[in-house]
């Protein structure tokens, strides 16, 4: 039943999207991410910089299943977001100490990055309201 309901809010979801932005979200280049609101809603409370909130956006985006963590090429972020190599990975540096993030670096194979603490923080914040 449970999987039924998935599929059936899944479509749903699919349908509001494409009403919404059309083609935008098709093909090559299209797609969508998904973000809770409460990290935009209280990016400030979380003590995040402009800077860091749109890396975090454009790290989630490469975080499409729970058990696979994101591994983006900070040079394609880079060219990406219009902004230096050097600069992506100061905010990536800043998010860690923060503990928002985490590098998985094992020798030989590319960066992985674990999102639990953004998580764990959005839930500690929820939980506190």
């Amino acid at each position: 039943m449970k999987d039924n309901l998935s599929e059936n809010v899944k479509n749903s979801a699919d349908v509001e999207l494409y009403d919404k932005w059309g083609e935008i979200i098709k093909g090559y280049g299209g797609g969508f991410t998904a973000v809770p609101n409460l990290l935009l809603k209280r990016q400030g409370v979380l003590g995040l910089k402009s800077s860091e909130l749109n890396v975090l956006i454009n790290l989630i985006r490469f975080w499409w299943d729970l058990e696979k963590l994101p591994f983006p090429s900070l040079e394609k972020m880079a060219v990406e977001m219009g902004m230096s190599e050097r600069t992506i990975f100061r905010v990536f540096s800043s998010l860690e100490e923060k503990k928002f993030i985490k590098r998985i670096q094992i020798e030989g194979k590319p960066t992985k990055y674990d999102l639990a603490g953004l998580v764990e923080k959005l839930n500690d914040l929820k939980n506190a309201m």
